[in-house]
């Protein structure tokens, strides 16, 4: 399989150049909304941003370095909304803050359904596995200091593997939901936390 190259072509450095660049992934970002992947192309984004393509191509090389964009920003977005609530729930219950963190995941799948599943689905194709690392060590990083602060309550001692678990858990249940392309059950919060809890601090019986 050829190499998909994702790299923005230049990085703005004037507040013109800027500009231009949010006008851009703005217009991205409506494109997946309106047309889905099946319409988004670089032709379209173009005029959509009301730009030309050849000023699109000084700094995206192609339309997956754009959705790539996208990915980047939607992932740092949610890594620092991680941040501030683990920091705002310090001194509350573990369950205070695994329902705070399961709204911030249902908010996120819901608040722009389209457009979430699109870029799901194109992080599964896409190899942003270097570009993705520095926002999946925040996000890892926050919750495990959660899960330190809390280990009294839990049935493991909190290590990587059971952060990954985590969010394969809450991310199953949300995205089962969502790609049915209706609203967000009344239950679904609760059914994440319920999930979540079950496995921190549920103990395996003994033989």
């Amino acid at each position: 399989m050829p190499q998909i190259d994702l790299r923005p072509r230049k990085s703005p450095r004037q507040a013109r150049s800027a500009d231009t660049v949010e006008t851009i992934l703005a217009a991205a970002t409506r494109v997946l909304e309106c047309d889905s992947l099946a319409g988004f192309n670089t032709n379209r984004v173009a005029e959509v941003a009301g730009v030309s393509v050849g000023s699109l191509y000084q700094y995206f090389p192609n339309k997956s370095a754009l959705i790539a964009a996208l990915i980047d920003r939607q992932q740092s977005a949610l890594a620092q909304s991680i941040e501030a609530c683990v920091a705002a729930y310090e001194g509350r219950s573990l369950r205070e803050a695994l329902f705070a963190l399961a709204d911030l995941g249902v908010e996120q799948q819901y608040q722009r359904p389209l457009l979430s599943a699109a870029l799901d689905q194109e992080e599964t194709r896409l190899p942003l596995d270097k570009r993705l690392r520095e926002s999946e060590q925040r996000i890892g990083a926050a919750v495990m200091s959660l899960l330190c602060r809390h280990e009294k309550e839990l049935a493991i001692s909190p290590k990587p593997s059971d952060v990954q678990d985590i969010f394969v858990i809450a991310k199953a249940l949300i995205e089962a939901d969502a790609m049915a392309g209706r609203p967000p059950p009344p239950d679904l919060r609760d059914r994440v936390v319920r999930a979540l809890w079950g496995y921190l601090t549920a103990r395996i019986p003994q033989n």
